[in-house]
């Protein structure tokens, strides 16, 4: 085995489970050992091209073995066992096909994404060295993880993507790969996998992204079960030249959106499983939500007064160590019945949903923010809201500003990560900005109460812009998302008006603005839609309403391209105005 010694355990044949006939090849099961683990040689150097480069070498050791001369070699691996074959194809090795889960060509990247450090990255750099022998660099990523200084925050940045980062290498595999990542990944975030679509020679993959087993995610049995069928038919054709619908184009991405009613005590979502020939899927459209006070999440843009919100970044003790806060693990009761750290946050809500919406890609938030600090970070998380109140994290977005300028006003834009979800008619979507990504150990099994990234010590107090030109949103990949009546401001008209709908045209949402005047008395106003013959088609509104600026929405997925009018009516008062749907 060259000079890899006992780096890498024994490879296993794989066997058809339907038919029980040996394959004509063999699976590297390449999620066994390591370099540096257990009884294995060497030092890690943390999932880098040095063991991927290993990997290679014991390839090349089977296909020169007298009983595999046929060369139908596939790999099968998961998390730093999927990374390691995917590079190693990426960066010259030939197998017949890869089969890649939990991966990122990102990997490096990913547990540092956007300034940030990924609570999953301490665990690593933490295990004792009876389960892994990191060598002499990568021994020094946990003390630059674990301190506030510049410098340190610099060295990792700087070593820690070197030799793990590949997306741009990912265009020379020429190999069929199937790649199956899970939404909610702790270690790694599937945008990685995502942008790799846009890479990879388009007849040669086909991509899964839903619940899996590991790195946090919900388990699922009915995914589990197709997975497993998938695995058996992508090895059937690849290896055995079976020819089944494995390939078929209009599968090539298999997605599962969570959703509720969660499930018995797990607190598992729901899960839905769709298929697309492209990603995004058909229809996705991004959705921009501003920030308005008084915590309302809305489609159009604040343009009122009040310039930004604030939130403290609440350090108790100055001198506290991330160390301690991790002993602890970062459990805000105990850190705050001990002086030491408090959480803050600040919550912004949609009106409720007309009908189900789809989440189907990767959140970003323009911020325009500022920090009395050199150190500032920004965690948003999402959820979805039921009416009786009950809420369940969906995803989230995280920004720490490593080289802030104190009490000077920045701007950014930052991805979240990548999410599929449909959220039900008639529940909310709720925003929480706060100081610490954590949540109740109940609602989080696998990080419990430690965040999802590692806070910021340093006090501070952070604003978040949201009227004139420095307008903070958030930025939704939705399908079909339409919220109800809202009233977007308290000043009082001098009358009723209807105002034209925009966009105008549109495709396939509008908005419909009105306003309703003080008259001594609830005011019923109805708004209804029509098309060019005088034919009802439906109602957007029909209730009483207090004097304010009102908006709704008319949604035009399920009507034809033509013109359409919608009237007004409350009391004496009727106005009609015509709008535009071109498809």
């Amino acid at each position: 085995m060259c000079n890899s010694g006992s780096r890498f355990r024994a490879f296993q044949i794989f066997r058809n489970a339907r038919s029980g006939r040996p394959c004509l090849g063999r699976v590297l099961h390449s999620c066994l050992q390591h370099e540096g683990q257990g009884f294995s040689e060497g030092q890690s150097n943390f999932i880098s091209i040095i063991e991927a480069n290993d990997l290679k070498q014991v390839v090349q050791y089977v296909k020169n073995d007298n009983n595999t001369n046929d060369n139908r070699i596939a790999i099968h691996g998961g998390s730093q066992g999927g990374i390691l074959p995917f590079m190693a194809v990426a960066t010259g090795m030939q197998v017949r096909t890869l089969i890649t889960d939990l991966a990122s060509p990102e990997a490096g990247s990913n547990w540092i994404e956007n300034g940030n450090i990924k609570m999953t990255l301490l665990w690593s750099l933490s295990y004792p060295q009876n389960i892994v022998r990191y060598n002499s660099l990568v021994s020094r990523f946990r003390t630059w993880v674990l301190s506030s200084a510049r410098d340190k925050w610099d060295s990792l940045i700087y070593f820690l993507p070197q030799n793990r980062e590949f997306l741009s290498q990912v265009g020379n595999c020429q190999i069929p790969i199937l790649i199956q990542n899970t939404w909610q990944d702790r270690f790694f975030n599937t945008l990685g996998m995502i942008r790799s679509a846009y890479i990879l020679p388009y007849n040669n993959y086909r991509m899964y992204f839903g619940p899996m087993d590991g790195h946090g995610s919900d388990y699922n049995i009915n995914e589990e079960i197709f997975k497993e069928q998938i695995y058996g038919d992508w090895l059937d054709y690849h290896q055995l030249n079976i020819q089944n619908n494995v390939m078929n184009v209009n599968e090539k991405f298999t997605y599962c959106l969570s959703s509720f009613p969660t499930q018995g005590d797990s607190s598992y979502w729901s899960w839905q499983r769709f298929y697309s020939p492209t990603w995004p899927p058909n229809g996705v459209q991004n959705i921009k939500l501003y920030f308005h006070p008084g915590g309302l999440l809305h489609m159009l843009s604040y343009s009122g007064s009040t310039s930004y919100f604030t939130f403290l970044n609440d350090v108790l003790n100055p001198n506290v160590s991330m160390e301690t806060l991790a002993n602890y693990e970062f459990n805000i009761d105990s850190l705050r019945n001990r002086n030491l750290f408090d959480k803050r946050e600040v919550i912004f809500e949609t009106p409720a949903l007309l009908q189900n919406a789809r989440l189907m890609g990767t959140p970003y938030v323009y911020l325009y923010y500022y920090s009395d600090a050199d150190l500032c970070q920004i965690n948003m998380q999402l959820f979805e809201v039921e009416p009786n109140g009950n809420e369940k994290l969906v995803t989230r977005i995280n920004w720490t500003d490593r080289y802030n300028i104190p009490n000077v006003v920045r701007q950014k834009y930052v991805n979240g990560q990548a999410i599929g979800h449909l959220f039900k008619a008639g529940n909310r979507l709720r925003i929480k900005i706060t100081n610490i990504d954590s949540q109740p150990p109940y609602k989080d099994f696998f990080l419990r109460t430690n965040p999802f990234v590692l806070p910021v010590l340093k006090r501070a107090n952070n604003r978040i812009y949201v009227s004139g030109s420095s307008k903070s949103y958030i930025e939704l990949p939705m399908l079909n998302f339409v919220i109800g009546i809202h009233q977007i401001s308290s000043e009082i008209p001098n009358g009723f008006k209807l105002h034209q709908n925009y966009p105008n045209p549109f495709n396939p949402i509008t908005k419909i603005r009105f306003e309703v005047p003080p008259t001594g008395k609830n005011n019923y106003v109805q708004i209804k839609v029509y098309d060019v013959a005088g034919k009802e088609l439906t109602t957007l509104v029909d209730e009483n309403l207090n004097t304010g600026v009102y908006e709704t929405d008319f949604d035009g997925s399920n009507f034809a391209s033509g013109v359409y009018f919608y009237r007004i009516v409350s009391g004496n008062y009727s106005k009609v105005k015509k709008m535009i749907l071109v498809k």
